[in-house]
């Protein structure tokens, strides 16, 4: 892993590969090891740059709970775009990952090369404020809630959730100082929906950049109703809907998605 300085801390990065850069940003409760199936198979043709946000990985952690929101992650994935000197490059994006990157595309969409959402959504999901209450505070600091509950329920059919795989999600959070950043995304999803909802207004400004949607249809949190919704808002983009598969394709159908990404990275290849 590599790091660079931003305004938060220091970003924990891979960076695997040469060529037009491919920028991957993780969701929640995850990191970048979550691409860890997808990295090899792009790096052949490209340089492919992978960022832990802060308050996950191999990243810094800051203890202060009120720093984490939206626009504050956006900014220090700005900061390290800036570090790293990428003019441009093709932007793959997975839960949280797209409320953080895509209101930088959404300021210079000609620095997209091509765009793939993966499992996400840039408008309210309504969520009710107690998400981000003393209760949810509680049991996703002291219990470990995200991977222990929201992961299980979140998982589809094709790929099991092993043993392994549910001890690695709790790993990666082994102490109330290390799951500052997954309590900082569910309080933003019950107090910065209108924050997405002015950024979605927005999305036609992608319209020239070639889209691709990929939608785990099992996925029992962020359900098919969100996909209608990137229909509607980016109707040129391309859809790649799978059957019995949850909220982390990169797990649990990485073959499928990640020759379905290589095929739509050509469509945005600069020649």
């Amino acid at each position: 892993m590599e790091t660079a300085s931003v305004p938060g801390g220091q970003m924990a990065y891979r960076d695997q590969g040469a060529g037009e850069p491919v920028v991957l940003v993780h969701g929640t409760p995850s990191s970048s090891n979550e691409w860890r199936y997808i990295i090899p198979t792009l790096a052949a043709h490209y340089r492919v740059l992978a960022p832990d946000l802060l308050g996950f990985g191999a990243s810094s952690r800051p203890a202060d709970l009120r720093i984490y929101t939206l626009p504050w992650h956006t900014q220090n994935l700005h900061a390290w775009l800036a570090a790293l000197e990428l003019s441009t490059f093709h932007l793959v994006v997975h839960d949280f990952g797209d409320p953080v990157a895509l209101p930088l595309a959404l300021e210079q969409p000609g620095r997209i090369l091509s765009l793939t959402i993966i499992q996400s959504w840039l408008w309210d999901l309504g969520a009710p404020k107690s998400m981000g209450g003393p209760l949810m505070r509680w049991l996703y600091l002291s219990l470990n809630f995200s991977p222990r509950v929201m992961v299980p329920l979140s998982w589809g059919r094709r790929t099991p959730l092993t043993r392994e795989l549910r001890r690695e999600f709790l790993a990666q959070f082994p102490n109330r100082a290390a799951r500052a950043g997954a309590f900082g995304f569910a309080r933003s999803v019950a107090f910065e929906g209108p924050l997405l909802d002015q950024l979605g207004q927005r999305l036609d400004v992608l319209s020239g950049v070639p889209t691709l949607v990929v939608w785990g249809m099992a996925d029992r949190l962020l359900r098919p109703e969100n996909l209608a919704r990137w229909r509607a808002a980016l109707p040129s983009a391309a859809v790649l809907e799978l059957p019995d598969v949850g909220h982390f394709a990169q797990l649990e159908a990485p073959d499928e998605l990640v020759a379905t990404i290589a095929r739509h990275l050509e469509s945005g290849r600069r020649t």
